[in-house]
């Protein structure tokens, strides 16, 4: 007599989701393959739209299938031991019994390769999938019930031990014993590596009259993004980074420091090839983001919020030349210039898969008031990157 190899469940891995061999499409997003893989007997979950599957609803698909397989699995054992104990005198009764376990291996084999078209009612299909099932166990139930009664064999029914789920985390119970778990993912939390650069601007520019093309200002730093649920597209982006920014003043423009102020004066006799001022700042942002992907890397995103920071090192730079005009010099001259050790203004990002472009509006002005300078906040565009984990 053949022995059919009886489904015990004790763990379950879910995979990265797979394309199939041949990509199938629907309104053009690839079919997708979900394995479920319990002690080697893989689940197979088609669905023609990966984007419609939250996270909370992927939890729900296995925590169904899973239940479902380990109860039928727990039936389709009692029906093989039952199978087992009718007797082999008679090869009649041989070629019945092996024909039951042909069949109840082939019912368990479809059991385990389910296929949802559906894009929104995955809960109505899993359990119409199940029904089908336990209609085909009853039928084999009930047949081997009749041969039980043809050989003399009595039969008392026994139902299957009760499965519990408890949540959070995914457990299965059998007679207090846990056999499986699967814990929850909660992913709502991402850290990501950010660099961007970009061009300056304070105020109208007529204060400074700087080259906007060597005004530019490059970041560096960490940010953190968390979702406000497990499920939610959007969350908070946080973090810290450092920001360098120069200015590009016409070459025979000097900043200087009098009791009047800060001034910006014209050398008439100037050589110089380069003129900067420049600051080195830390800085914080905090921005509410809307992403349409979980994770807000992972796809097209917006956020909008607020940013401060500290300027802990101002300084100019001139590069002239001196003698016969053929030696260079570079001059770096370090000053408060008055300008504002302290700042906070508003910023805007659009981004897609990582790639970010950045608007930022300083609210204070540049230069303290000490400066006798007119109003002028610190404006900036800039693109970069945000590679997170």
């Amino acid at each position: 007599m053949r022995k059919l190899i009886p489904l015990f469940i004790s763990s379950v891995v879910l995979t990265s989701a797979q394309l199939l061999g041949q990509t199938q499409k629907t309104d053009s997003i690839p079919m997708v393959n979900i394995q479920i893989e319990v002690d080697g007997t893989k689940i197979s979950i088609s669905t023609p739209d990966i984007r419609k599957i939250s996270e909370k609803d992927l939890d729900e698909i296995v925590r169904n299938i899973t239940q479902n397989a380990q109860k039928f699995a727990i039936r389709s054992e009692k029906m093989l031991n039952r199978i087992h104990e009718l007797p082999d005198q008679d090869l009649r009764v041989v070629r019945q019994s092996d024909s039951l376990i042909a069949r109840l291996q082939s019912v368990l084999d479809s059991s385990m390769s389910i296929t949802i078209k559906s894009k929104n009612n995955w809960k109505k299909a899993l359990d119409k999938h199940f029904e089908q099932f336990d209609l085909q166990l009853q039928n084999l139930d009930r047949e081997l019930s009749q041969l039980e009664s043809i050989v003399g064999v009595p039969h008392s029914a026994n139902d299957a031990p009760e499965i519990t789920i408890e949540m959070p985390g995914f457990k299965i119970q059998k007679d207090s014993v846990t056999i499986m778990k699967f814990p929850k993912s909660s992913n709502r939390s991402a850290t990501a590596f950010h660099f961007s650069t970009g061009i300056n601007q304070l105020g109208d520019n007529s204060v400074l009259d700087a080259d906007l093309l060597r005004s530019w200002t490059f970041s560096i730093g960490v940010h953190g993004f968390r979702r406000f649920s497990p499920n939610s597209p959007s969350g908070l982006l946080y973090g810290l980074q450092y920001r360098w920014t120069a200015f590009g003043l016409n070459t025979d423009t000097r900043v200087a420091v009098t009791p009047t102020g800060t001034e910006f004066q014209i050398d008439p006799n100037s050589t110089a090839t380069r003129s900067r001022l420049r600051s080195q700042s830390l800085e914080a942002p905090m921005l509410f983001v809307l992403s349409s992907r979980r994770g807000y890397t992972r796809h097209l995103y917006f956020g909008l919020g607020v940013f401060g920071g500290w300027r802990f090192a101002n300084s100019t730079y001139v590069r002239d030349l001196t003698g016969a005009n053929n030696m260079e010099r570079n001059t770096i001259t370090k000053a408060s210039y008055h300008v504002n050790p302290l700042y906070a203004g508003a910023r805007a990002i659009l981004g897609f898969k990582g790639f970010t472009a950045t608007a930022s509006y300083e609210f204070n002005s540049y230069f303290r008031s000490q400066a006798n300078l007119p109003n002028m906040p610190l404006m900036s565009l800039t693109i970069g990157v945000d590679l997170d984990d």
